[in-house]
């Protein structure tokens, strides 16, 4: 897709439905779209991001699905560095914590470019299990990290409050 691609050309191409096989294969087929939205920071625009759950609506003891489409390309350091201040910020790991889920998310994932996609299957009590569009990435069998990792969309003291609301619909069901 071009650069110039608008929000709405984004949001309106693959559909629950279509996620791709491999994913499909693990995490079954059934899956709504609760909500979506940019994350943008200034006037740079990274990617687009969905919440998928079973019934369309967020309850964050069942398991969901977050799809990333990236709009710019961005290293894997960049991605695993920024995430672990985002999960220091809001839930604080022990020093042995961070260092094994830095490792285990460098190990996961990859550089992305402009349309590709990431996908992460959060199993609440289990862990998260990490896809891209073309490929299984891994998995990271933790619950406290599952949760540490989704609270940078979704926990009420995140710092893009508004995708927040934009990713949990209009039916904020979160326990």
């Amino acid at each position: 897709m071009p650069v110039s691609a608008t929000f709405e050309e984004f949001s309106s191409g693959v559909t629950p439905e279509e996620l791709p096989m491999h994913l499909r294969e693990q995490a079954g087929v059934v899956w709504s779209l609760c909500g979506q939205g940019l994350f943008s920071w200034s006037v740079f625009k990274f990617y687009t991001i969905r919440l998928l759950t079973a019934s369309g609506r967020f309850d964050s003891t069942q398991p969901y699905l977050l799809d990333l489409s990236y709009l710019r390309k961005l290293s894997a350091q960049q991605i695993v560095t920024i995430s672990l201040q985002e999960i220091e910020r809001l839930v604080p790991p022990t020093a042995e914590q961070k260092a094994s889920w830095r490792q285990a998310l460098e190990l996961i994932v990859p550089d992305v470019s402009l349309g590709d996609r990431l996908f992460g299957w959060f199993k609440p009590g289990e862990g998260v299990h990490f896809f891209s569009a073309s490929r299984t990435l891994g998995a990271i069998p933790d619950a406290e990290f599952a949760h540490a990792f989704a609270s940078i969309w979704l926990d009420p003291r995140t710092q893009r409050p508004a995708l927040r609301q934009a990713l949990l619909g209009a039916h904020d069901a979160e326990k």
